[in-house]
């Protein structure tokens, strides 16, 4: 046994001792690397908040965190630094070994040359970022002709002609949501406005993109549920709780809801695959849906049709599924939360709102939802709304930009020619900070839809590349188009016959040890879940206008 025991000992000094030692060589090259980078941008005087050689900005950052609320989004965070530190072109970040080298980009112009000039491609990075959602590689964090592809199958169900096709789809499930607020409404309780709202887009998206009705906001869906519990284990971490990342629990849950997304959403397109074979579209000249889209492209490339769909296609085609379930409920969601947010607060807005919503459609509620059907067009004619729109993007952006620098791209501040080089960094357009410079925009922090509606020359006029919560370029938003009318049709179904009232006062009256609590000087300052989500999810309270159909049955 003692020599056994000796064996052991003998194979763990020859193999764990010498890892070990590559391991431990390996973090102090990457640190000293890392560090001499920012070393030397310091001495050439590059703007950066305040750098020591050990730390780096994680001393800096550390302490700057503590003047924020505590789950602020960092994005934000970063947002209010750079506006309180004067940093209104760029700045650069290093918070090796927690997070990757930044250039972060605050100002138009450096985020034009980015993503719309030189059209960098999207880093590596992104990869870990949104693969527990999408279960694989997809148009989003790929490069080349795999994400040009990508964007040019499904570039038509996205185009304006498209979406106004999939407004009864819409109008399916915004029906269902109005119905849940008038319920809410009668009970006159407190509710999380995120929660619902989050529900009821997904319903919209899975209508969409699978041509399949999910209902979540009335019952239990498996794959809307474990695409909304998959994100918030994600941003377990993404705020900062680490020792999630390594939590066997979390893993299991992840891989399970990864599993059922997969099962069922697989069972959706088998079954339209079976009917595509057979000649069982039902509507040819009808709205095709995303799913269907990416069928029609599977029968150009693989003419003759075997019994069951090619397991590779069928994989690309769900992981492109589970990306569009995604992104296309989560930062619209929060969009239509925050307009009602900023319209309650308002109220000479809302009146505006509500006045172009009665010339544009009749003044009797309880047909506008047909109006619609039948018009889908008049949409379009609601240009104050959609200034609303804007501006409430402008303020409350749910993501941010992303690209990969290198060693031949460097971004040029046009004024002065000061030049920042991008080799080893990951250039972040900071989408907040872009939108609140006040070198670019008069009066940041105010909501102002005016901005949008004014001509050239005047003060207000947006910058040219100042306004990019879909960003610019080749690799904007693909599904922008159809984000813009969810939310356009869901403020014409609601400002008329809801007002909604946030009940912060109320929540920081039971939370009282939750500290600070405003940024920018708002209340619904933005969290990390998923996209930029409302703190604590905007707790509120809902009731009828004098106007609504159901008022005289609710009194």
């Amino acid at each position: 046994m003692e020599g056994l025991g000796n064996d052991w000992k003998w194979t763990g000094s020859r193999i764990v001792l010498p890892l070990a030692a590559i391991y431990v060589a390996r973090f102090f090259y990457t640190f000293v690397s890392v560090r001499l980078v920012f070393y030397r941008l310091k001495k050439r005087r590059f703007p950066m908040i305040k750098w020591n050689p050990i730390l780096g900005n994680l001393a800096s950052i550390a302490s700057f965190m503590k003047t924020a609320p505590k789950d602020a989004q960092v994005a934000m965070t970063f947002a209010t630094l750079a506006a309180e530190s004067g940093f209104d072109k760029c700045f650069y970040m290093d918070t090796w070994p927690f997070g990757f080298s930044a250039l972060v980009v605050t100002s138009p112009d450096l985020a034009v040359q980015a993503c719309q000039a030189l059209d960098l491609p999207k880093p590596d990075l992104l990869v870990p970022l949104i693969s527990p959602m999408a279960g694989a590689r997809t148009i989003f964090d790929s490069n080349g002709p795999e994400a040009k592809r990508g964007r040019e199958l499904f570039h038509y169900g996205f185009s304006m002609r498209s979406v106004l096709g999939y407004v009864p789809c819409i109008l399916q499930e915004v029906e269902v949501y109005v119905d849940v607020l008038r319920k809410l409404a009668k009970t006159g309780k407190i509710f999380l406005m995120d929660e619902i709202t989050c529900r009821y887009v997904m319903d919209i998206i899975g209508n969409v993109a699978l041509g399949t009705r999910f209902i979540s906001q009335r019952r239990y869906h498996p794959i809307a549920s474990s695409m909304r519990d998959t994100i918030d284990r994600e941003c377990q971490i993404e705020t900062g709780n680490q020792f999630s990342r390594m939590n066997p629990v979390r893993w299991f849950k992840q891989w399970r809801n990864s599993r059922t997304m997969n099962h069922y959403i697989g069972l959706e397109l088998e079954k339209r695959y079976q009917q595509l074979k057979h000649a069982e579209f039902s509507s040819p000249s009808g709205p095709k849906t995303l799913m269907d889209l990416a069928m029609a492209e599977h029968f150009k490339t693989s003419p003759v049709a075997g019994e069951t769909l090619d397991p590779k296609f069928k994989a690309w085609a769900t992981a492109h599924m589970r990306l569009f379930l995604f992104v296309g409920h989560d930062s619209t969601a929060v969009t239509i939360v925050y307009c009602h947010y900023l319209l309650s607060k308002h109220p000479e807005i809302l009146a505006k709102v509500r006045a172009e919503h009665d010339e544009v459609f009749i003044t009797d509620l309880a047909k506008t939802a047909s109006l619609l059907r039948e018009r889908p067009e008049l949409i379009n004619r609601l240009p104050y709304t959609l200034a609303v729109i804007k501006e409430t993007l402008r303020l409350f952006p749910p993501a941010n930009g992303l690209r990969e620098g290198s060693s031949n791209v460097v971004l040029r501040d046009t004024k002065t020619g000061t030049t920042y080089p991008t080799d080893g960094f990951a250039i972040w357009i900071l989408h907040a900070a872009v939108h609140r410079n006040p070198r670019h925009w008069p009066d940041p922090h105010s909501f102002i839809p005016d901005r949008w509606l004014v001509e050239p020359g005047h003060p207000l006029y947006p910058p040219a590349g100042g306004w990019r919560p879909f960003e610019h370029g080749p690799r904007d938003c693909i599904g922008q188009s159809l984000a813009l009318l969810d939310i356009r049709t869901t403020l014409l179904m609601t400002v008329r016959e809801f007002d909604f009232k946030d009940q912060y006062a109320e929540w920081d009256r039971q939370h009282p040890e939750h500290g600070l609590n405003t940024m920018f000087g708002e209340r619904a300052y933005t969290v990390q879940a998923g996209s930029a989500h409302p703190a604590q999810g905007m707790p509120c309270k809902v009731s009828l206008t004098a106007r609504s159909p159901h008022k005289s049955s609710s009194s």
